[in-house]
């Protein structure tokens, strides 16, 4: 128990990639119901037309499925980026060890 919580206290390792595929999930679930209610919204249009209401209902999944592709896709962009991160760490730790020198004030005559 103490690990996690230095872990969460000292940034050592990033729990993002954890939390982007918990937020995947809950994602695709409001994808998932959005489009129901989409499908269920161009049922209920018929009456207003034939055309429209096909229109929507042949809309609603294909929105779906171009919205659950982007949505991976920005998922996938997220856990790059911190996993660039964590490559980078390792690499730090290779080469030099230790956290990387802040640098000071430079002193140079013009």
């Amino acid at each position: 128990m103490s690990g996690i919580v230095s872990r969460f206290m000292t940034f050592d390792k990033l729990i993002a990639t954890a939390l982007i595929k918990v937020l995947y999930w809950i994602g695709i679930a409001g994808i998932a119901i959005s489009t129901l209610i989409a499908i269920f919204g161009a049922l209920a249009s018929f009456r207003l037309g034939f055309a429209q209401g096909l229109g929507m209902l042949i809309m609603a999944p294909i929105g779906g499925l171009i919205a659950l592709i982007f949505w991976r896709f920005l998922c996938e962009i997220y856990i790059v980026i911190f996993g660039m991160y964590d490559r980078l760490g390792n690499i730090q730790e290779a080469v030099g060890g230790g956290p990387a020198k802040e640098a000071g004030p430079t002193t140079e005559t013009p």
